[in-house]
């Protein structure tokens, strides 16, 4: 068991630094050939959806990861794992890329989306990545509970999650500190908790995107290409299923309860003003740029 915990550490941490260059290469051709270029806060012309790259190499990692668990004859849960987490963050950032595809950038938040829906009678490509991050949501939390208050929670916290992800990507490199910032609480709840055998299983297919989004922060923070909802909606999502995978009901309950919260304060709250008015998160969010 340790020897084949070491060996899927030096994959989880190894295969994602092995083609980084040749995916950045790859889809910094393929976004500007495609035309993925939006105006950034200052005015700046910059690639998007640039977390194609985070979700190309998560693909790829979990792929030989299955592989070799299945030669090293891991167990079904384990597996089900890889194959859940790579398909819901698949899904949802096919999502995101048409919402990024689209010219609707007017219509923000949830009530903007609402009020076309019911005013224009009319499905903004923001609401069908609502609807189909949704129902992504529903089918993977039905693998992972038989309980219907827990399955409803997972369900909240699957869906909700990618789109606190994206409240964030407004600025270079902000998404992704808030993702680290996630990323660190369920690590603290999990040592708290005593985490199982199979969450840390579920820690061998995050490490990838983890080492991945570390990779991408620099182009990211440095104004060169930015996350898109693609990269959001696909961080968003694993930081849902780490948490549903990994930490107690109870937990769950109360970043679910967080995250309601934040969605709310969204609508009327500008969180960039928020952080431009406290120093010491201004100081943050600038570091890296």
């Amino acid at each position: 068991m340790e020897m084949k915990v070491v060996l899927g550490l030096a994959l989880a941490l190894g295969l994602p630094l092995a083609w980084h260059r040749p995916l950045l290469a790859f889809f910094s051709r393929f976004l500007l050939n495609q035309g993925m270029t939006r105006f950034n806060y200052a005015g700046e012309q910059v690639l998007t959806a640039g977390g194609l790259m985070l979700v190309a190499s998560m693909l790829l990692t979990t792929v030989v990861q299955l592989g070799f668990m299945r030669w090293r004859g891991a167990f079904s849960p384990v597996l089900l794992h890889g194959v859940l987490l790579a398909c819901g963050m698949a899904a949802m950032a096919c999502w995101g890329w048409i919402d990024d595809r689209s010219n609707d950038g007017t219509t923000k938040g949830f009530r903007g989306h609402f009020r076309v829906l019911w005013q224009e009678r009319r499905v903004t490509s923001g609401m069908w990545k609502l609807i189909g991050g949704g129902l992504t949501a529903v089918a993977v939390s039905l693998f992972l509970t038989s309980d219907i208050f827990a399955w409803l929670v997972a369900c909240g916290l699957l869906a909700i999650s990618p789109n606190i992800l994206n409240l964030f990507d407004l600025r270079p490199g902000r998404a992704i500190k808030v993702y680290w910032l996630l990323v660190c609480m369920a690590i603290a709840v999990g040592v708290l908790a005593a985490t199982s055998e199979e969450a840390l299983f579920v820690w061998l297919f995050l490490l990838p995107l983890l080492v991945a989004s570390v990779l991408l922060f620099p182009h990211d923070a440095g104004g060169r290409m930015m996350l898109g909802d693609t990269g959001a909606n696909a961080l968003g999502f694993s930081i849902g299923y780490l948490y549903v995978t990994t930490v107690p009901l109870l937990w769950q309950v109360t970043f679910l309860a967080g995250f309601v919260t934040l969605q709310v304060a969204a609508e009327f709250v500008s969180f960039s003003r928020v952080i431009e008015r406290q120093a010491w998160l201004r100081r943050l969010d600038e570091w890296g740029r």
